[in-house]
């Protein structure tokens, strides 16, 4: 910016120099002088900007990446668990079945689940910055009371079981909605077992 001025200021003395017969113009010399100035000082704000949307959308892509790694990292750690991962806005949605992470009509986490909630548990520690939703389902077999009463319990039970692991409550939102968001037919066997349940989101 001081190059610049330097030079406008520069052409404008040799402008006045110039020509000992030509009446100078001061006052006229001046206001193109600060035009001219104000004219490279907005060019000078349109590069940065510029730079600045550049240098923002690079770092959107090296998150995005992020994300996809950590998401592909993720998918591999559940292979063979039954566990569904895909990839949602801001994150990642996991659906863990009911029937084998907890016991019959219960809210006792199995075994087996907890080698499942534990990668979940290590990617939350390993990004301080991400928040878990946890939402228990069941089928709508049986009184609706007790569906809904149920799946709070089973979203409370993994929510405690990653809290146990270190984090914190304030990161962990717990929603048990009972049989009023099916993903399949209630009316199969099969359908009503996809339906029991827990769905994790987590959220960068």
């Amino acid at each position: 910016m001081k190059k610049i001025l330097l030079g406008l200021l520069i052409v404008a003395a040799l402008s006045a120099c110039s020509s000992s017969e030509e009446k100078v113009d001061i006052p006229t010399q001046v206001q193109t002088l600060n035009e001219s100035v104000e004219m490279n000082a907005a060019t000078l704000t349109d590069v940065k900007s510029g730079n600045e949307e550049i240098r923002a959308q690079l770092e959107e892509g090296q998150q995005k990446a992020a994300v996809m790694a950590e998401h592909m990292k993720m998918v591999k750690a559940f292979e063979g668990t039954g566990v569904t991962v895909t990839a949602v806005d801001n994150g990642l949605h996991l659906t863990l079945p009911g029937d084998t992470a907890f016991q019959s009509s219960k809210a006792v986490l199995n075994e087996s689940i907890k080698t499942i909630l534990d990668p979940i548990a290590e990617t939350l520690m390993t990004y301080p910055g991400t928040d878990a939703v946890i939402k228990g389902h069941t089928d709508s077999s049986g009184p609706e009371e007790f569906n809904q009463k149920l799946s709070e319990d089973r979203a409370m039970a993994v929510s405690t079981y990653l809290m146990d692991k270190g984090i914190d409550s304030s990161r962990i939102e717990s929603i048990g909605v009972g049989s009023s968001e099916p993903t399949d037919d209630n009316d199969t066997r099969d359908g009503r077992t996809a339906n029991r349940r827990v769905d994790i989101t987590i959220t960068y």
